[in-house]
């Protein structure tokens, strides 16, 4: 898609659609007013409209398609939603004009709304849709920025879509070792006999039932060696099926999504090297099958992690914490400036905020505020759970330094308590965002299965560090 920008006034853009922003109660101009009493189109937020252009219309393009704003006609959240919701139908149109005032908005949408999976489809949709003409005024950096911002949420939704049969741990190796090399980055993978000298017993241990070997991906991003440097760790659990704890059908059928987080982190380190920022990124992802056979690690089973801390594990579907602990603890002999990680890890944290927040808690206040802040300009909505001290009492075991599990009350923040003694004292925040990485119903903003959520929120911290 060639995205251009244009300074000429809607009426006289010659383009197969125009998309006109309507704020209820107001006219949209272009003598159309008279024509939304009719169809009693108002303007209201969900809403629209497509009309072909009639002899006389005051207006150039083939059809113009009115999009409802509501009362958020200023509010970029509200464009960007409204954009994505209608994206879909442009692609019916070769060349469509936006009238929308908002280019990284606009672009958002387009790219976001109108992302679809169909590589595995014997006959995929064809694409109609080849430029977009935004009628603004010049912002050519807005429109950059959006674009590399959109292709690493792309990115990351089609690492999550992909079958788990065609994304084993080797294999997101190589998609990540294609894309640093593609965007400059360095890159290390970390294959299972490597992870044995390493001493990481909580990868190693998660994948020790599955024909695919696990394996650790680090990509960096170097920055000016001056602004600081964070570090990114996300889950890379390319399919769980809970291991001997095994997981029914129901909870089982969407599990290729228990990369989200490794994804996320991979697609954030992207856009950093993209964008030219000046922090130093480092995103680390532990990447296993949590699979059944006779090698499957055992309920009862002592591992023992990268940094020397020994784990009872007392449930294999509380896997996710098991790598993350040791990615977390590499990652930490590295003094980065702050430790972040995300994964989709909790069922408790689905039931506490459901399909719209993800929850986020950390060992630094001002850290996990800057994430919200930062969640709250990208409309990705977080929320704060309590980092609660006494409950860590839960993780006590008699044989080992803790247990992976210490009962299902409260789990988004027993599973943080388990995590923290691996950040090495750092600032920390952890990202758990099971519901918010893969819903199963379209929204404004793409269909059905990965959302990409997170991405943007993370790359906007970043860029808020420079």
């Amino acid at each position: 898609m060639e995205v251009s920008l244009s300074p000429l006034p809607a009426a006289e853009i010659v383009a197969d659609l125009l998309v006109l922003p309507v704020r209820e109660g107001h006219d949209p101009g272009l003598g159309l007013g008279g024509v939304l009493g009719q169809v009693r189109f108002t303007g209201g937020a969900g809403q629209d409209l497509l009309l072909p252009r009639r002899d006389g219309d005051a207006f150039r393009a083939a059809a113009v398609l009115l999009v409802g704003l509501g009362d958020d006609a200023d509010d970029e959240h509200a464009v960007r939603r409204a954009v994505g919701r209608v994206a879909p139908r442009l692609a019916d149109f070769p060349t469509v004009a936006i009238a929308f005032p908002d280019v990284r908005a606009v672009i958002e949408g387009v790219r976001l709304g109108g992302y679809r999976f169909d590589g595995y489809k014997s006959e995929p949709r064809g694409r109609a849709f080849r430029e977009l003409v935004i009628l603004a005024g010049e912002d050519p950096e807005g429109v950059a920025r959006a674009g590399i911002v959109a292709d690493a949420v792309t990115f990351a939704r089609d690492l999550v879509n992909t079958p788990a049969g065609d994304l084993v741990p080797m294999d997101l190796a190589e998609r990540a070792r294609a894309m640093a090399e593609a965007c400059g980055l360095g890159v290390r993978v970390l294959d299972a006999g490597a992870l044995r000298e390493g001493g990481f017993g909580g990868i190693l241990g998660v994948g020790a039932a599955s024909a695919n070997p696990p394996c650790l991906i680090e990509v960096s991003h170097p920055g000016d060696g001056v602004s600081g440097r964070v570090g990114l760790a996300g889950k890379g659990i390319t399919f769980d099926s809970g291991g001997l704890a095994i997981k029914g059908l129901g909870a089982m059928s969407t599990m290729k999504c228990d990369m989200a987080g490794g994804a996320t982190m991979l697609a954030v380190v992207q856009a950093a090297a993209r964008l030219g920022l000046p922090v130093g990124v480092t995103a680390v992802v532990p990447a296993a099958e949590n699979m059944v056979s006779g090698s499957a690690t055992r309920p009862g089973d002592v591992l023992t992690h990268r940094n020397g801390r020994t784990t009872e594990v007392t449930d294999t579907d509380s896997e996710g914490r098991l790598v993350l602990a040791d990615a977390l603890a590499y990652l930490a002999e590295g003094s980065p400036d702050v430790l972040i990680d995300a994964a989709t890890l909790t069922y408790s944290v689905m039931h506490a905020l459901g399909e719209d927040i993800t929850g986020v808690i950390g060992s630094d206040r001002g850290l996990v505020g800057e994430l919200i802040a930062a969640g709250a300009r990208a409309g990705e909505p977080m929320w704060e759970l309590p980092l609660w001290e006494p409950y860590a009492a839960r993780l006590e075991s008699e044989v080992a330094d803790a247990k992976n599990e210490g009962g299902s009350l409260a789990d988004a923040t027993i599973a943080a308590l388990f995590l923290r003694p691996f950040t090495a004292g750092l600032p920390w925040a952890h990202l758990d965002f099971a519901t918010t990485a893969y819903l199963d119903r379209a929204t404004d903003m793409g269909p059905a299965g990965a959302t990409g959520a997170m991405v943007r929120t993370l790359i906007g911290y970043l860029e808020s560090r420079s």
